[in-house]
């Protein structure tokens, strides 16, 4: 079991640590199928690496941006929906429905883990079942989503692509990410957003948008 009020101590020190560190940690937690903590770390990762890239937004608002402009990354290795244009039959804090990618991994789990608390019922990473195969469940009754766990890696690998960590390092090759035809070692990528870009096999990816309309209405 994890330990939330681990999490909350941890993230007390946010500003104290790298981002090398978050994302070495982040990958640490994934090697002990600790997932939350997997999770709590990239997340880390990601409101630090946001913070350099728009210091003057609010911490919501910089997270979500991050993200979305980094959103065809992210769907390399999610699992071939088009997180861009699908919105998730899920309410969020203010109870409309249909959220956005962003607003889930912001909303569900950064703000949740950040806190100490627990995820919310029916949230979670669910673990990877086989290279390249990723599973995620979206129960619209109970209001709920896991994530896969590619997720964790996904937007590990983001933050390591942008520009703003080209200073960052974790001291070893051997922590790496991979999309579906590139490895990443993650100590000679640090910053390489364009170059990355030019190798991913964007053009090939499957990308459906998912339709919950007849279900639930989108509000």
């Amino acid at each position: 079991m994890v330990s939330y009020i681990y999490f909350c101590r941890v993230w007390d020190v946010v500003n104290t640590l790298k981002i090398s560190e978050y994302i070495k940690s982040s990958l640490d937690s994934v090697g002990r199928m600790e997932l939350e903590q997997a999770m709590m770390f990239v997340c880390m990762a990601v409101d630090g690496t946001a913070k350099k890239e728009y210091p003057n937004m609010p911490v919501g608002s910089r997270f979500r941006k991050f993200i979305n402009n980094n959103l065809e990354i992210v769907e390399l290795m999610f699992g071939g929906i088009n997180l861009q244009e699908t919105r998730f039959p899920l309410k969020n804090k203010k109870g409309m429905r249909g959220m956005t990618f962003a607003e889930i991994v912001y909303e569900k789990y950064r703000c949740n883990l950040a806190h100490g608390e627990e995820l919310p019922d029916g949230y979670g990473i669910s673990i990877q079942i086989a290279a390249g195969c990723q599973q995620f469940n979206i129960d619209i009754a109970n209001n709920a989503m896991t994530l896969p766990q590619s997720v964790i890696y996904a937007l590990g690998l983001i933050c390591v692509l942008a520009p703003v960590n080209a200073d960052q390092k974790i001291g070893s090759y051997t922590y790496w990410y991979s999309d579906p035809i590139n490895k990443y070692v993650i100590d000679r990528w640090w910053g390489q957003l364009d170059c990355a870009k030019k190798i991913m096999n964007f053009d090939e990816q499957i990308r459906v948008k998912l339709d919950f309309s007849n279900v639930f209405p989108i509000e």
